[in-house]
């Protein structure tokens, strides 16, 4: 049996999934964590395209993030299906940019649009400072001027809506794109404003976009933010004709600040064109595990519904803080390797950077492999294809999970197919010459080589260029990276041999065995500004809810009562969502 009749044979099996894969029309399925969501998406999308596609045209899946891409597109390959043209799979942001943009802006009267690339992340808040310094008088209070600005523009707000934001806010919001655009400059705001303009306002765009996808899927849809919402309804429900099958959770929106609005979700799902399923079967969680969930979100947590039995839930209350809290997770982690636990299988989860940081600083000094990036560089399909290459090169061409005609694939998806189809052969070589023990930064630094001579850097998008770069200074001898072989690089995006921290918001899309949730305290988790009740703080809890249900057998939670800040020490106890879910007294 192919993977592909395997996997259609898998959704026989649950109601609510095969439901939503033979539906043929506008389908929105709502899911919850661990109930197969991409699975059933990235099973349909090969499904469709190799018996509803005509040749030539193709269906567009679309995330919004790159890590979510890329387990879009390893899923499918996984299915036997190539990526490509058939089944283009991006960001929202790169669908804009490249399928939008590029090649309707000249036709709809913007020859300029196509020129501008993304701004490096220094031009970007170099523009902003100086945006705020001219509109504002010298002893005006500015400190939240540049965060109102950046949501409001992630809000797509009308001029009308603009004029509530405060004086000066939208003057200063205009200023800021002026002086990008200056320099050829826009930022994912913009791109996402031109590409809403082209689909909305000129219907040729819409009419070729069907012809080229005349299925649109999307992933994780509550992450949209209203901006990216209205392409893809515009594409499909408004005037568009192309067929949109979306799923998603609006308990598991956690990107407020991207401007996301979970209820668009909700809302979408309950249109009369649209076509609605529940999944309800939760896959990954041991049944205490998803009942705990189902508190921690409160009145409106469904009923959990698990196929796995037990799982466990505790909370531990360390007095000394978060070393202590390190510490004691340390010891575990000693007891469960005891035990034939795996270390990738273990999950240490934290609300901040900062949080990580103390962490792994403990875990390290106890000789624990850790996995943990910080904020160094971004993931862009760039960077993650140079993490991917140094994991071929010294984890086991076969240990691995990526083949090398895969990752050549990826390589030649980047920019200019032509150029990149040229360099292929110097990639391979210098692949196979690489060691495990070299530096990573003389590692990237031969790849950066082979674009240059295939003519390639130049022609890579332009977030790719931005990381790229960064991720060359992490990297470079006085970079906070420079120590890295090409094995450490390949571990991050293996979890073999290592065990996982991140922060909460990183979790989101993965799971683990056993997950430590560390520095729940109050004034943390709710952060201290979050007002009870509001939007933040509902974000919050949704946040906590998420961490927890990335564990299938086990969670620990740990607090301390108190935890220190630039202004002093605060003892506001252990996070509320502790007390409210019955995991503390």
């Amino acid at each position: 049996m192919t993977s592909l009749r395997q996997a259609i044979s898998e959704l026989q099996t649950n109601p609510e999934q095969w439901e939503a894969f033979q539906h043929d029309g506008h389908c929105v399925v709502l899911a919850p964590p661990g109930s197969g969501k991409t699975k059933l998406l990235t099973t349909k999308a090969v499904w469709l395209a190799n018996n509803a596609i005509a040749p030539g045209r193709g269906l567009a899946c679309i995330t919004l993030t790159n890590p979510a891409a890329a387990e879009l597109r390893t899923r499918v390959r996984r299915l036997g299906q190539p990526v490509g043209r058939t089944v283009n799979i991006g960001t929202v942001h790169s669908f804009a940019w490249s399928n939008v943009i590029r090649p309707f802006a000249n036709a709809a009267g913007f020859p300029e649009w196509s020129r501008y690339t993304l701004a490096p992340r220094q031009e970007a808040n170099a523009a902003m400072r100086e945006a705020i310094r001219r509109v504002f008088e010298p002893n005006e209070d500015t400190r939240y001027v540049n965060s109102t600005i950046m949501r409001n523009r992630k809000l797509c707000l009308t001029e009308q809506e603009w004029k509530t934001a405060g004086p000066n806010i939208r003057e200063a919001a205009l200023e800021y794109d002026r002086l990008l655009r200056e320099k050829d400059y826009v930022d994912f705001d913009t791109v996402v404003a031109m590409a809403v303009h082209l689909v909305e306002e000129y219907p040729f765009v819409r009419t070729v976009l069907h012809a080229r996808f005349p299925y649109l899927m999307v992933d994780e849809y509550q992450d949209l933010a209203p901006g990216l919402h209205r392409i893809v309804t515009s594409l499909s429900l408004d005037e568009g004709n192309s067929t949109l099958f979306a799923v998603g959770d609006p308990d598991q929106a956690i990107y407020g600040w991207t401007g996301t609005r979970p209820e668009l979700l909700v809302e979408l799902a309950d249109l009369e064109a649209v076509h609605r399923v529940d999944l309800r079967i939760n896959y990954r969680c041991g049944a205490v595990i998803a009942e705990a969930g189902r508190r921690i979100l409160g009145a409106h947590g469904a009923e959990a519904v698990t196929m796995r039995g037990g799982g466990s839930v505790s909370a531990r209350c360390e007095p000394a803080g978060l070393t202590a809290q390190a510490a004691y997770i340390a010891g575990r982690i000693f007891e469960l390797q005891s035990e034939g636990v795996s270390l990738h299988e273990i999950a240490v989860l934290a609300p901040t950077n900062g949080d990580c940081d103390e962490l792994v600083a403990v875990l390290r000094s106890r000789d624990i492999p850790v996995s943990w990036r910080a904020d160094a560089y971004s993931p862009s399909p760039l960077t993650m294809t140079l993490e991917a290459f140094a994991a071929w090169v010294s984890h086991g061409r076969e240990d691995s999970g990526y083949r090398l005609g895969d990752l050549l694939d990826q390589w030649q998806q980047l920019g200019d197919w032509s150029a990149l189809r040229a360099g292929a052969d110097r990639v391979v070589a210098a692949l196979l010459a690489a060691a495990a023990d070299t530096r990573a930064g003389e590692f990237v630094e031969t790849i950066v080589t082979v674009l240059d001579s295939a003519g390639a850097r130049a022609e890579l998008r332009s977030d790719d260029a931005n990381e790229l770069e960064r991720m060359r200074d992490a990297l470079s001898p006085a970079g906070g990276m420079a120590d890295y072989t090409v094995r450490d690089l390949g571990g991050l995006r293996l979890r073999g041999g290592r065990v996982e921290v991140l922060t909460m918001s990183s979790s989101k899309g993965l799971e683990f065995d056993h997950v430590f949730i560390a520095a729940l305290e109050e004034g943390k988790l709710p952060f201290f500004a979050s007002v009870r009740g509001s939007a933040e703080w509902t974000e919050d809890r949704r946040k906590f809810y998420v961490s927890f249900t990335r564990a299938r057998d086990s969670v620990e939670v740990l607090y301390s009562g108190w935890y220190d800040t630039p202004r002093g020490r605060r003892h506001n106890g252990p996070s509320v969502f502790l007390r409210e879910s019955g995991l503390v007294g």
